[in-house]
C-alpha cells in the first residue's frame, strides 16, 4: 500500500510535465521565443526559429519579419526571396516591397526594375517615388530635369539631392586624353590639371634637368654620357605622360568612390526612405 501511494502522485506530475514539453514545442510558443529574439536583435536565431513556424503557420507577419531580418543582417537575395512568397493581398505586401527595393538597391543597384503599386498608401507612395528616383542615379541613361527629379523629396532632402544630381550631369572627370596632351606639350603639366601639384612641378624639373644635361654633353662631346642623360629624359618623358594619363583616371574612379559612397550615406541616414517598423511594442 505504501509503494501505491507515491506512484498515485506521480502519475499526475509525469503527465502536467509531458503536457508541458508539448507545449513550449508550439507553434504559438516558438513564434513568442522567435518574436522576443527578434525584439532583442538577434535576427540569425530569430530567423531559425520563424522557419520552424513558417509553413504551419502561413502568417505574413512571421514571412515579412523574416526578410526584415535577412535584410538587417546583409542577406539581400535572400530576403528578396522571402518576399516572392508573401501574398499580394496582404496587408505586409506594400511594406514588403518597398523593402524589396531597398534591397536591390544596396546588392544590385544597375539592374534594379520596379514599377509602382495600387496598394501603397501616401506614405509608401512617398517612399517609393524617392527610391525610384535614387534608381535613376545608378543607371546609364540620366535624362530627366531637376525640377522631376526632386520634386518627390521634401525640403532638407532637395539640397543633397541637388548635389548628387549635379554629380551625375556633369560629372568633375578630368579627361585622361587632355592630361596625356598636356604633359606631352609641357612635362607635368597634366598633373597639375588633376591636381598632383607636387608631382606635376617634380616631372617637369626633373625632365627638364634631364634634358639640359643631354644637351650640355651633347655640346661638350660627352657623347656617352650625353645618350645616358638623353635615355634618361625619354624615360622620365614617357613615365610623365602615362603617369598623367593614369593620374586622370585614378581621379575620376575616386569621383565615382565618392559619389556610390555619399549616395550609401545619405540613404542610409535617411533609413532609405523607408518606415521604422516596431513589432516589439
Amino acid at each position: 500500500m505504501r509503494k501505491i501511494v507515491p506512484i498515485f502522485f506521480l502519475i499526475p506530475l509525469f503527465a502536467l510535465s509531458q503536457s508541458t514539453s508539448f507545449e513550449f514545442h508550439s507553434p504559438e510558443n516558438i513564434k513568442k521565443f522567435a518574436d522576443n529574439l527578434f525584439c532583442e536583435g538577434d535576427y540569425l536565431r530569430a530567423i531559425e526559429q520563424f522557419e520552424l513556424i513558417n509553413e504551419k503557420l502561413d502568417d505574413d507577419t512571421v514571412k515579412f519579419k523574416i526578410m526584415l531580418g535577412y535584410s538587417e543582417l546583409g542577406f539581400f537575395s535572400e530576403s528578396n526571396e522571402i518576399f516572392k512568397g508573401i501574398n499580394d493581398k496582404s496587408i505586409f505586401y506594400p511594406d514588403a516591397y518597398l523593402l524589396s527595393f531597398k534591397n536591390q538597391l544596396i546588392s544590385e543597384p544597375g539592374l534594379i526594375s520596379a514599377s509602382s503599386i495600387n496598394s501603397f498608401n501616401s506614405l509608401q507612395l512617398k517612399s517609393f517615388n524617392k527610391l525610384n528616383a535614387i534608381s535613376m542615379l545608378y543607371g546609364d541613361e540620366f535624362n530627366i530635369s531637376r525640377e522631376n527629379f526632386i520634386s518627390p523629396f521634401d525640403g532638407d532632402e532637395q539640397n543633397s539631392i541637388s548635389t548628387f544630381y549635379n554629380y551625375k550631369v556633369e560629372p568633375p572627370y578630368k579627361s585622361p586624353a587632355l592630361a596625356g596632351t598636356l604633359s606631352a606639350i609641357i612635362p607635368g603639366s597634366g598633373k597639375i590639371y588633376v591636381g598632383e601639384w607636387g608631382d606635376g612641378i617634380t616631372s617637369l624639373l626633373a625632365t627638364g634637368l634631364l634634358a639640359f644635361l643631354a644637351y650640355d654633353n651633347f655640346r661638350a662631346d660627352h657623347t656617352t654620357r650625353a645618350w645616358i642623360f638623353t635615355g634618361l629624359g625619354a624615360f622620365f618623358y614617357a613615365g610623365n605622360i602615362y603617369g598623367s594619363i593614369a593620374s586622370a583616371q585614378i581621379f575620376n574612379a575616386r569621383i565615382d568612390f565618392e559619389f556610390n559612397n555619399g549616395l550609401k550615406l545619405f540613404l542610409k541616414e535617411q533609413n532609405y526612405f523607408l518606415p521604422e517598423y516596431d513589432f516589439c511594442n
